[in-house]
């Protein structure tokens, strides 16, 4: 009788990778600069935006991924986002692609320019099923690996920087703001100085 042994291989383990992050540099509509109610921390966002739209000026990018560029919180980045949409500078739109859930961003770099005007750098179907794959996989990427460990005083910091800016009514005291920002003078402190009027 002749015994043959077999041993079963070790299950095969996959590594997957990120792809590399393209981005090198944006495009951002010069208006956004010369507009003195959009604030540095407006255009950072802007910029971020910027970075992950296509030729036409749309994105559909979440605030969760463009929070996790400027690490801050989703809702700060909502309220830049508002500001930005009342200075006519983006336009949002919710449900533009059929299959994409949540809210489609535009720049408008030239107000002449509308939507039906941009229909070669719409996305199409085949796009849009390109992106949902991939996106697929990145969030099973990120779900497989450990949870980001936030700072608590960079939560309390985040805080205190959106309370500072919802208090400010006065461009004066928010070009102040942003000038003590720059300075590294925390929000709670700045906060405190345009109290007394300083």
């Amino acid at each position: 009788m002749i015994e043959s042994k077999y041993k079963i291989p070790e299950q095969i383990k996959l590594k997957t990778v990120k792809n590399e992050d393209q981005r090198r540099f944006c495009v951002v509509p010069l208006k956004a600069f010369l507009n003195r109610k959009v604030s540095g921390e407006n255009l950072r966002v802007l910029a971020i935006l910027a970075s992950y739209c296509n030729r036409g000026g749309y994105s559909f990018v979440s605030l969760k991924t463009i929070a996790k560029d400027l690490k801050c919180s989703p809702q700060n980045i909502l309220k830049h986002l508002n500001k930005l949409e009342a200075q006519g500078i983006i336009e949002t739109k919710s449900n533009y692609f059929p299959m994409l859930k949540g809210n489609t961003r535009r720049i408008i770099y030239d107000e002449s320019i509308k939507d039906d005007d941009l229909k070669e750098h719409q996305f199409t179907n085949a796009d849009i099923s390109e992106i949902l794959k991939t996106n697929k996989v990145i969030n099973q990427l990120e779900d497989s690996e450990q949870p980001l460990k936030v700072n608590q005083s960079a939560i309390h910091e985040d805080d205190d920087l959106t309370s500072l800016f919802e208090s400010i009514t006065k461009e004066s005291d928010l070009i102040t703001a942003e000038r003590l920002l720059s300075q590294g003078i925390a929000p709670s402190e700045v906060s405190r100085l345009l109290s007394q009027g300083n």
